[in-house]
């Protein structure tokens, strides 16, 4: 394309500059000029820069990447694409003078449709930025469709550009197959991508494989594919979401955590990385893990559009389940950081009482987890009258509001609510399995059910002295229902069996004290409390054998 016709098309584009900075500013407005663009508006903060791209419509945007205090470049980008303020037709390129592998793989992540280091030239924005629109204008169209979500007309669209002219071929490629993939046809995007890898070995095409398989149920191969990206360049973050995708649709938890935990060292900033993290060390009951990754989805939350003040109740109820009966001077502190994070999610959201109410419901059970009764029954009574306040709880509130019933042992009252909860959240099945979570034994006949049939499941392999595979099944068990008194005593009682033959009761540690922290407040008439204190002590004299405790 001639130089007068890439110059007209500067002239019809709105662009924008983002930097903290004046005279930079300054400097890529007058670059801009240059380059032929008669429209040119400038923001000093993310602030800013926000409220003008939901204004009006950027063609084009310069953003760099550190703007001081609020969000950076990376967020900024991140929440206009989730708003939808900034579409596929407008072009967003990050500008930075930093070259971290931390910043720069976070960046790109978010996918920016390029990204220039400082110092810039006029000749080097202009080679970057000419080549970039050129592009970007021939595919406009196509972008415009994927922005409308018509797909199949951007199918269309594809195959007219490719007949037209072949230098974006492999972009229309790389299109077509994502679009085949987003309809669902992945027989279609497979042929694509093992075309594209008939003529080279595209990363993008290994990963778009790997995905299309992994969609298909082709678990094996798509395993393969991922773990050859990851071989040649272990920083493609895609890589390891897909990877832990993959084991996680194998049930193998413990894969998926191991590959979710790496993608956030690569990339940290993702709030929704550190949510998924959190769960999967939640199932594969490490406290530890999933403690750091709440607190990491708080701080990164802070300036993400995905913050969210559930991460401090998440992280702030794990550190109450995690320090329950503990009264030691590590256990004191951490309750008290969990208290100041409630303190500080209700003053980042004053004027949504929900979070105000949740926030007493989940200091009730910090309160009772350090033994402090009275002070949990005062937080649980303010959070109810902010409760019966509401036309219309949450359905997460009135579940903390169960917990906080359970924690001042108002049991008969937190059966009740849960039941309650149960009618009106029928047909909510992740409401559900929450809901006979929290009770000593599953209110609903689908919990009663699976229940009863892991527990037939787990004696079995017990009686058939399979203890390594009693443990997995009594495992996923607690895992569904943590408070069940009868799962958590069957498997101290499996591990119990499985260290006195293989002599292995360090490995099982941090599993079989969560199992008696679950159910330590077991009244004396309960049918399994003989039962109780029997396990309790086996455990502590194995630990007195192997001198565990002193490794606590």
């Amino acid at each position: 394309m001639r130089q007068i016709d890439v110059i007209k098309i500067y002239n019809t584009k709105r662009c924008l500059i983002v930097d903290d900075f004046t005279e930079v500013r300054g400097s890529l407005k007058r670059m801009l000029k240059t380059f032929g663009a008669t429209q040119v508006d400038t923001a000093a903060t993310s602030t800013q820069a926000m409220a003008q791209c939901q204004a009006r419509s950027y063609d084009i945007v310069l953003c760099d990447y550190n703007l001081g205090h609020g969000k950076d470049g990376q967020q900024v980008l991140e929440e206009l694409r989730h708003l939808r303020a900034l579409m596929n037709t407008s072009l967003f390129v990050m500008i930075t003078a930093e070259s971290s592998r931390q910043m720069v793989l976070g960046a790109l992540e978010c996918q920016p449709d390029d990204y220039i280091t400082k110092p810039i030239t006029q000749a080097s924005l202009r080679l970057r930025l000419d080549r970039a629109l050129v592009k970007h204008q021939a595919l406009y169209e196509i972008k415009q469709a994927i922005d409308n979500r018509d797909y199949r007309g951007g199918l269309a669209l594809c195959d007219k550009l490719m007949g037209e002219q072949q230098r974006y071929a492999g972009d229309c490629l790389r299109i077509k197959a994502q679009l085949h993939y987003l309809l669902g046809e992945y027989p279609q995007a497979e042929k694509i991508y093992r075309h594209a890898l008939a003529l080279k070995p595209y990363i993008w095409a290994r990963l778009g494989l790997g995905k299309t398989l992994l969609a298909g149920g082709e678990l094996d191969e798509a395993e393969a594919l991922l773990q050859s990206v990851i071989d040649e360049d272990s920083r493609y973050v895609e890589a390891h979401d897909l990877l832990a995708e993959l084991y996680a649709a194998r049930k193998d938890t413990l894969a998926a955590q191991a590959s979710t935990a790496l993608a956030t060292q690569i990339s940290p900033k993702s709030v929704t990385r550190h949510r998924r993290l959190a769960e999967l060390a939640e199932r594969n009951h490490d406290d530890e893990a999933c403690i750091t990754s709440y607190r990491n989805a708080i701080k990164w939350g802070m300036d993400s559009c995905h913050e969210s003040p559930q991460d401090t109740f998440n992280y702030a109820r794990k550190v109450a389940e995690v320090v329950n009966g503990d009264n030691s001077g590590a256990a004191k502190d951490r309750a008290r950081e969990a208290m100041k994070s409630l303190e500080r999610a209700v003053k980042r959201f004053p004027q949504d009482e929900s979070v105000a109410m949740q926030a007493k419901f989940v200091e009730s059970q910090i309160h009772a987890s350090q033994g402090r009764l009275k002070e949990a029954q005062g937080a649980a009574e303010q959070g109810r009258d902010l409760y019966m306040g509401l036309e219309q709880p949450a359905g997460e509130a009135s579940l903390d509001y169960a917990r906080a019933l359970l924690a001042t042992e108002q049991h008969a009252s937190a059966d009740k609510l849960l039941l309650q909860l149960a009618r009106e959240n029928a047909g909510d099945k992740k409401v559900i399995e929450k809901i006979d979570g929290l009770a000593s034994e599953p209110l609903t006949e689908a919990g009663k059910k699976q229940t009863a049939d892991l527990t037939r499941q787990g004696i079995a392999l017990y009686d058939r002295k399979q203890f390594k595979q009693a443990i997995d099944v009594f495992s996923e068990a607690v895992t569904f229902y943590p408070k069940h008194i009868g799962l958590n005593l069957n498997l101290v009682q499996v591990i119990i069996a499985e260290a006195k033959e293989k002599n292995n009761l360090r490995d099982y540690a941090k599993l079989y004290r969560r199992c008696l922290r679950q159910v330590q407040g077991i009244d004396q008439q309960h049918s399994q409390y003989q039962r109780y204190q029997y396990l309790q002590q086996q455990v502590a004299a194995l630990e007195a054998g192997t001198g565990e405790n002193s490794r606590q």
